[in-house]
């Protein structure tokens, strides 16, 4: 997908608006029809998926007969079925280029059996997204605002994305300019997690009866800045092991198994510390997150998924404002200290900047701080 917007994304854009600008005359702003299927496209992220779920069920709400189509990385697949407003989910593999070009066309095809009659594009600025909001060929198609042509031929209605306001705010604004709702922002919905996903997991981990404690050492793979420092964490796990009769469940994808391991081996306690990297499922991943005391983490998707299942949260952030992307549910502390080049990590550049300054705004962070959080949320004894 990054290689497709980098090389050819503008020509093809380029494309498809020639065709709606030439060939279509179809340029209303307003649908003429009752909406009876709505097309959803994001791609990226564990967390924006159920941060989006408001704009969802702002959908849901200014189309109730509408049938809503949600399309994303494959990956994804098992949390978009969890989620009650989204009826039906298409996804592409993007875990090799050829399986990345077979879904991608069988996608195509399905998005034109559908016949959307409003597509929302919730990614940033991809180029991919835009082309299949094209060839989705809804009489809507929503996207945020960019001074591009590429952008400004296909879509119908371009809405600001404001860094200033949360991201759910922004999500929700692409339902609102369509639908005209104007009434308060939906409460963000928690995946379904079922009796199963509770007994799968215990099949994995030995964990029935323990207190537990959810660590995620990670940030994803686009931004790595985003971690508190291993040594960090490290001593935060030492500490509350001296204190507390718990186990720490260290999450992660398979691919953080190596990094995630080496924070574990830094303890004092590698025997309270379960390494759950690579090991499980999304609904088995909120099953256990449902039988944690708190989830301590860096800003990425697992501490969205925790709070929206109601799990006390401890968010570290830096190169990211939460003001933008944090958690907004009760029971969330959010630690961030803003320094001079912060936030730096934003959507305007894909999220490929590199700090000059080793992540200075994350290792501002104390262990101290974290552990006053962690207090505040679970009462920890001293």
């Amino acid at each position: 997908m990054r290689f497709l917007d980098r090389f050819i994304g503008i020509p093809l854009c380029w494309m498809i608006g020639s065709y709606y600008r030439f060939v279509t005359t179809s340029s209303s702003r307003t649908i003429k029809r009752q909406v009876r299927n709505i097309l959803v496209i994001k791609f990226f992220g564990l967390g924006s998926i159920v941060l989006a779920t408001p704009a969802l069920a702002l959908a849901k709400r200014a189309f109730p007969e509408a049938r809503i189509t949600f399309l994303t990385f494959h990956k994804n697949r098992e949390l978009a079925e969890r989620i009650s407003t989204i009826d039906a989910v298409l996804t592409i593999d993007h875990s090799s280029v050829l399986a990345f070009l077979r879904d991608t066309f069988s996608t195509i095809r399905s998005i034109i059996r559908i016949h959307p009659d409003i597509t929302f594009d919730l990614e940033f600025f991809s180029k991919f997204s835009t082309l299949l909001s094209g060839f989705s060929r809804a009489p809507l198609r929503v996207a945020f605002a960019l001074p591009t042509y590429w952008r400004s031929s296909i879509v119908t209605h371009q809405v600001p994305l404001e860094k200033n306001k949360h991201v759910v705010h922004s999500f929700c604004e692409q339902v609102r300019c369509v639908a005209y709702e104007k009434v308060g922002i939906p409460p963000i919905e928690a995946p379904y997690v079922s009796e199963e996903d509770h007994a799968s997991l215990l099949r994995k981990l030995p964990i029935e009866g323990r207190r537990l404690f959810a660590i995620n050492v990670n940030a994803g793979d686009t931004f790595l800045e985003r971690r508190w420092p291993a040594d960090r964490f490290a001593r935060l796990v030492s500490v509350l092991a001296s204190k507390e009769d718990c186990i720490f469940c260290f999450t992660g994808s398979r691919g953080e198994t190596d990094y995630v391991r080496s924070v574990i081996h830094e303890t004092d306690c590698p025997e309270k510390c379960i390494d759950t990297s690579g090991v499980l499922t999304v609904p088995e991943l909120a099953a256990l997150l449902q039988r944690c005391d708190i989830l301590i983490s860096n800003d990425s998707g697992p501490l969205h998924l925790a709070a929206s299942l109601g799990i006390p949260t401890v968010g570290l952030y830096g190169p990211e404002s939460p003001d933008f992307y944090g958690v907004v549910q009760a029971d969330s502390h959010v630690i961030y200290k803003k320094i001079s080049c912060s936030p730096c990590m934003n959507v305007y550049s894909a999220k490929q900047f590199r700090c000059p300054y080793n992540a200075e705004c994350m290792r501002e962070l104390s262990v101290d701080q974290v552990l006053q959080s962690v207090r505040s949320s679970i009462l920890v004894e001293e």
